[in-house]
């Protein structure tokens, strides 16, 4: 399989996306960039314990990202319910040097469990920008108030099948700069 359509497991170019192991989490948990550490102190997790919480669910999807054969990336849903998933994914510094590879696939990756799942839902730390722009940019809306996690300030975002429910988000969302 080739292209940029993500449907599960195959290859995408310089990528080969295959259903996540734990030694991919292994290899990765040493070698996250330093916003993806940052996110799994705020969530209260180890690195070893955000990458291999999902393997630990009989119902989660779980996916990782090999460039020549190394995991530079894992992402995937935990549902909450029948209709709502936590989408997530951390990665690697190896993909910010493969930028086309990784934006070229992105949306297609979110609407894959969008096809799944109402809603997808996770948050991300207010002063990681851009993350925001990023999630922004694959369709996400962010709720207008900040909560706390751990004593630091996080904007909860989601995106919907219903594109009413996400337009309704736009008037109130915060200003990402």
């Amino acid at each position: 399989m080739s292209g940029s359509v993500f449907t599960g497991e195959g290859d995408y170019g310089l990528a080969e996306i295959v259903k996540s192991r734990p030694s991919h989490a292994e290899k990765l948990q040493h070698n996250l960039r330093d916003t993806d550490l940052r996110e799994c102190m705020i969530a209260g997790v180890s690195p070893w314990r955000a990458l291999m919480q999902s393997l630990q669910l009989d119902n989660a999807e779980t996916y990782t990202v090999l460039l020549r054969d190394e995991p530079v990336m894992m992402f995937g849903v935990v549902p909450q319910h029948e209709l709502v998933a936590r989408i997530w994914m951390l990665c690697s510094p190896a993909v910010e040097r493969h930028p086309k590879t990784f934006v070229k696939l992105s949306p297609s990756i979110v609407e894959y469990f969008q096809e799944k799942y109402f809603l997808l839902e996770n948050v991300c730390p207010v002063d990681h920008y851009k993350t925001l722009s990023w999630l922004e940019y694959l369709g996400f809306g962010f709720l207008p108030t900040a909560i706390s996690s751990n004593g630091y300030h996080v904007l909860r975002f989601v995106r919907c099948q219903n594109l009413y429910y996400m337009q309704s988000l736009e008037d109130t969302r915060p200003v990402i700069s």
